[in-house]
């Protein structure tokens, strides 16, 4: 693909997110998405084979960029402590950097046909199995008890519901929200790892 095809596509993604989160998807239209960037709707289709397939892409990009988020905890980090204050930063760098995709990944599930689902899921599962491994060394170190698969959905949801209320404007910095949710899901007391 040529550079020029590259950066439109690009464009139409990130104009598909957005609109995927103001409207939803199914109110989205490709004519809504090529007039936000100034194409024919008809020309959406050198990019794309389909509306479904600018879905998938978009849910796809914000999936990458949390497993990045993982693999860089579970390689920069050495304590199951640190590994846990990096997935933090980590995926709420991710979840607040591509908000309109990342909001898109939480709220249209349900417009995925099964093949696409499997796709995204397949991401989703690998993101969850990194969380899973830092949650059992932190198991074994002490610092966390009790069911870990909930755990992890509970931390998730908790970093994940931050999309509705935090503001980088604010007073907290991600490191800072990180270390808030780190301290109240491992506090200090707990901390020999």
């Amino acid at each position: 693909m040529k550079a020029e095809d590259s950066e439109r596509r690009q464009e139409l993604l990130s104009s598909a997110a957005r609109l995927f989160r103001d409207v939803g998807y199914a109110r989205a239209t490709v004519r809504d998405i090529a007039k936000a960037v100034g194409i024919q709707s008809g020309s959406i289709f050198y990019y794309f084979r389909t509306k479904e397939d600018i879905l998938v892409d978009v849910m796809e990009s914000a999936m990458q960029a949390f497993v990045g988020a993982g693999q860089r905890a579970l390689t920069e980090a050495a304590t199951p402590r640190s590994k846990l204050r990096e997935l933090f930063v980590g995926h709420l760098k991710a979840l607040h950097g591509t908000t309109d995709e990342t909001a898109v990944v939480l709220s249209e599930w349900r417009n995925l046909s099964p093949k696409s689902r499997r796709r995204i899921v397949k991401l989703r599962d690998q993101v969850d199995g990194m969380w899973d491994e830092v949650l059992r060394e932190a198991a074994a170190a002490g610092l966390v008890r009790g069911d870990l698969g909930l755990l992890r959905l509970a931390m998730l949801g908790s970093l994940n519901w931050s999309l509705q209320w935090y503001s980088p404007k604010g007073s907290l910095s991600i490191e800072d929200l990180a270390d808030r949710f780190l301290e109240f899901f491992l506090p200090m007391s707990k901390a020999r790892g």
